[in-house]
């Protein structure tokens, strides 16, 4: 395999082939998401220039925040909206974020369960969302595609 990672963890831009085998790696992975948790997205997004779902659902996801953790909202509790917000034709209603960590455990992007419903969130939908990420996380190290962390540096 080749590995094309820099030593100082910035971004690293692979070639067609690789790009387009990590592309299809996300892909599947958001139609695995979507399916087994029976929302209406599953959203990958990473931080850093390159990275290229640039859907109104990957731009939704990009806006919610990010947190060390796993994080649920499973209804708005604010008064004058029950949504979150909206994407294409739906308004949210529930969403889990959960954060992507590169080699060495710097935060470099995130997974999101979207749905336009409220819905419960049990244990289990939180280890299969632990597992799902754990797969992401492998292809992502696996790679040639590197991401910087979230706190980017200046230097850049």
């Amino acid at each position: 395999m080749n590995d094309s990672h820099s030593a100082s963890g910035s971004n690293v831009m692979p070639n067609a082939d690789e790009q387009q085998h990590f592309s299809d790696a996300v892909a599947r992975i958001e139609r695995l998401g979507k399916s087994l948790f029976g929302v209406t997205a599953c959203v990958v997004h990473l931080d850093g220039e390159g990275y290229g779902f640039h859907t109104q659902a990957h731009q939704y996801c990009d806006q919610l925040s990010l947190k060390e953790a796993f994080h649920v909202m499973t209804e708005n509790s604010y008064t004058f909206s029950t949504s979150f917000g909206k994407i294409d034709n739906f308004e949210v209603r529930f969403y889990a974020v959960h954060p992507l960590r590169n080699r060495t455990g710097n935060i470099v992007g995130r997974v999101a369960l979207i749905h336009e419903r409220s819905r419960a969130f049990t244990a289990g939908d939180a280890h299969w969302m632990t597992d799902l990420v754990a797969l992401l996380e492998r292809e992502l190290h696996f790679s040639a595609y590197e991401v910087a962390a979230s706190s980017t540096d200046s230097s850049q």
